[in-house]
């Protein structure tokens, strides 16, 4: 190599080190250096804040001094957007808009620009839930575009997509799970034509997939659908395969170099015991395949993602319960309840570790086995949050569907009204032990009503929570964030504060 490719490659590796390039940054969400702030509120420590086209559910992305983030606009998501701002000033620089393939209405109900975009040093992709990819130069030109949907079919969920693309250095790879035939595919960077593509089971999942090198090879991992996959990036060949997981429909799997963490949640009619042991720890073997080091005991993950950080592996469950585990060993060190749920993946920075609440509040602590809380800030006045400014909810006129007791009584084999272990999927059999209060080995009609009215409640409040503002997403340079609700965009820096 001679002096030139030395220096380019430096220059190149530099970059990616300064720069947020993907989803979770490659699945770590880790970020070099030891300039981030410490505390900022409303009146301190933001730099700017935009308000963006539309709405999105993404995270913002990050290259040297650009920022990338995506939304949809139009009542049914007619329009995918990819923006391009500087991210000194968050003046917009560029913006790329393509019609969508497919619309649904936007609304709290389905996703809304959901896939956070990867960056590179040739280019920002992005993937749209209404099943669109597209290539853009960092000058704003279009190199490509294609759409999965209408290649291999339309995407059939009722809240849409919300898997992220990851990414080897020449390729992009998908997780395209659904109700209707599903699919992990790659896709060549320079043109986007397909490398290849797998058939997965067809069950809902907004879980990343994640790259890794183990060795001389690179691995694609995906945690869905019960179960954990290895594929080799070139070739799609399934490696190794990790079953009897529940819950794994959102959180993305975590890895440090060495072991691997599955984050996975509280599923309906589930006990936390049973819940807790798919959140695992597994590392490979010498015969090909993974072992399972430990199972947490009481520690879920629903919607942010595992970090790690000084021998400790981070869990937060749906109500804001933070754990903190031993990554040796899965021992609780200790729990701990934050000031809410976090829907945003938290970050590692140094010694620090930052949970984004998704009201706004962030709290900071201190990673190691003991519980040290440094700083808790507010990103808005929560007397007066900001509302969207421009965009519109389009009212969520679903159509009607079967309740839950008829969805449940389509697997009534002998219809007799009850149902059996037998007469239930394997996801739904854990619902036996959940609401068989007689102990006959059934599920009686007011057994199924009962969890019927368990569903409902459980549910019941989520047109409230769904409503901006929302904090989805955080990227990090070593002295900013970036932070991203539906509708706006804050930069967090130490510039205005000590």
């Amino acid at each position: 190599m001679n002096a030139f490719c030395v220096c380019m490659a430096l220059v190149l590796a530099g970059q990616v080190e300064l720069s947020w390039v993907s989803f979770r940054n490659g699945g770590t969400s880790t970020v070099m250096g030891q300039n981030l702030p410490l505390k900022w509120s409303p009146s301190e420590g933001i730099a700017w804040q935009v308000e963006l086209p539309g709405y999105g559910q993404s995270s913002p992305v990050t290259w040297g001094n650009r920022l990338y983030v995506t939304s949809v606009e139009g009542p049914h998501k007619e329009t995918s957007v990819l923006l391009a701002l500087d991210a000194k000033s968050g003046e917009v620089v560029w913006r790329v808009a393509i019609p969508s393939s497919s619309t649904a209405p936007s609304n709290y109900f389905v996703a809304r620009a959901a896939p956070t975009p990867c960056v590179d040093s040739k280019a920002v992709y992005a993937f749209f839930e209404g099943g669109d990819v597209v290539a853009v130069a960092h000058d704003g030109q279009v190199l490509w575009k294609r759409s999965l949907v209408a290649d291999f079919g339309p995407f059939l969920n009722h809240h849409g997509l919300g898997a992220s693309p990851a990414q080897t250095h020449d390729s992009l790879v998908l997780n395209i799970q659904h109700d209707g035939p599903s699919y992990l595919i790659s896709l060549d960077k320079p043109t986007g034509q397909t490398r290849w593509r797998k058939a997965r089971k067809s069950c809902k999942s907004w879980s990343s997939p994640i790259v890794i090198s183990q060795g001389d090879r690179t691995l694609v991992i995906v945690s869905s659908g019960g179960s954990v996959q290895a594929y080799d990036a070139q070739t799609g060949d399934e490696l190794w395969t990790l079953g009897e997981i529940s819950g794994n429909a959102i959180p993305s799997p975590t890895y440090d170099g060495e072991m691997l963490f599955i984050g996975a949640a509280l599923s309906d009619f589930e006990t936390e015991t049973h819940a807790a042991r798919s959140n695992v720890c597994v590392k490979a073997n010498r015969n090909g395949g993974v072992d399972i080091l430990w199972r947490a005991e009481r520690a879920l993950c629903d919607y942010a993602s595992p970090v790690v950080a000084d021998g400790c592996v981070y869990y937060v469950n749906r109500i804001g319960v933070l754990y903190c585990l031993d990554r040796a060993t899965g021992t609780e060190h200790y729990a701990e309840r934050l000031p809410g749920p976090c829907w945003a993946t938290p970050i590692v920075a140094g010694d620090r570790i930052y949970f984004f609440g998704k009201d706004g509040v962030t709290t900071v602590i201190r990673s190691g086995p003991q519980w040290m809380k440094l700083a808790t800030n507010r990103l808005w006045d929560p007397a007066n949050p900001p509302q969207p400014e421009t965009y519109v909810e389009t009212p969520a006129n679903q159509p009607a569907r079967d309740s839950f007791a008829q969805r449940l009584l389509r697997s009534d084999a002998n219809q007799d009204g009850k149902l059996s272990a037998d007469e239930l999927s394997p996801e739904s059999r854990r619902m036996l032990a959940e609401g068989d209060k007689n102990g006959d080995g059934l599920l009686d009609s007011e057994e199924i009503q009962a969890l019927e009215e368990q569903f409902r409640k459980r549910r019941e409040n989520a047109r409230h929570e769904s409503r901006d503002p929302i904090v989805y997403g955080v990227a990090a340079t070593p002295s900013a964030f970036y932070i991203r609700t539906g509708t706006r965009l804050y930069c967090v820096t130490n510039s205005v504060i000590e």
